[in-house]
């Protein structure tokens, strides 16, 4: 450490230098207020003028920075509302298309049933099973519905189309064998070459084989049901063609595709009697 008569000698020599350098300049007519402003109140003046700006520029960041926040956080709310009133809009839109497109099965349905030679029961469909191919409606033996009872839909043309065959019936619901099951099978003619065959249900389509030779049959033909059965009333419609397949020289099989989805549909109309010819 330094002793005290060192420090004193060290402040003394910087002082006299402080005084030649004064009185150096002061030959050049540099006046000490000159110095003293340039060394002194110049730097303090530069460093304060700093500081204020960065001050300035940082409450300028925070009120930008918070009046940003405050914007998005607006901007948050608006865009809830607006995803809450589409949501809803899309609801009723759902809800109104629904009705729409119910309607126009009711519609349908009733256009058929005016049509109809044979009295119907209206059901509505409260399950539809797609692997193991059956529905089941809201209507049993408190609407006199029996096993082997067929099942119709419409389309828009108000042409009625088999559905199925009722197959288990309880007092408020019965179950409904569909067309394409695998036990399901039905006597069916081409709408316009004629000709009589069965039709089997394969979990998907409905397949006729057909001889070749006597029978004329092409894509998107349609089937319909016999007078001969003593199930299904005459002229239903059953299946289009979709696919013709030559098993031999003589026989071809048919693949229908069912005229109606089942998965789309959920009214149906119960056959309980018809006029046989």
């Amino acid at each position: 450490m330094q002793s005290r008569r060192e420090q004193v000698a060290i402040y003394l020599v910087i002082f006299i230098v402080l005084l030649v350098f004064i009185a150096g300049i002061a030959g050049y007519g540099i006046k000490p207020g000159v110095v003293y402003e340039f060394l002194i109140l110049r730097p303090i003046r530069s460093l304060t003028d700093l500081i204020n700006n960065f001050y300035s520029d940082a409450v300028t960041f925070f009120v930008t920075f918070s009046e940003s926040i405050r914007d998005n956080k607006q901007l948050m709310k608006e865009n809830a509302r607006l995803k809450n009133a589409i949501a809803s809009y899309e609801t009723q839109l759902e809800i109104l298309t629904g009705y729409y497109y119910e309607n126009e099965e009711l519609k349908n349905l009733l256009g058929i049933k005016n049509r109809l030679t044979f009295k119907t029961v209206g059901a509505s469909i409260i399950f539809y099973d797609r692997i193991n191919n059956f529905i089941v409606v809201d209507a049993g033996k408190d609407k006199n519905l029996q096993v082997n009872m067929p099942v119709i839909y419409g389309i828009s043309n108000g042409t009625p189309v088999l559905v199925g065959r009722i197959c288990e019936v309880e007092e408020k619901t019965a179950r409904v064998m569909l067309i394409n099951n695998t036990d399901f099978h039905i006597g069916v003619r081409n709408a316009v070459t004629g000709g009589i065959d069965i039709g089997e249900g394969n979990g998907k389509d409905i397949l006729v084989k057909r001889y070749a030779l006597s029978t004329k049959d092409a894509i998107n033909d349609v089937f319909v049901t016999v007078e001969e059965s003593n199930v299904f009333p005459p002229n239903i419609g059953v299946g289009k063609v979709k696919d013709i397949k030559k098993v031999s020289s003589t026989q071809n099989l048919l693949i229908l595709s069912p005229l109606v989805d089942f998965s789309t549909i959920d009214n149906v109309l119960i056959v309980i009697s018809y006029e046989k010819r």
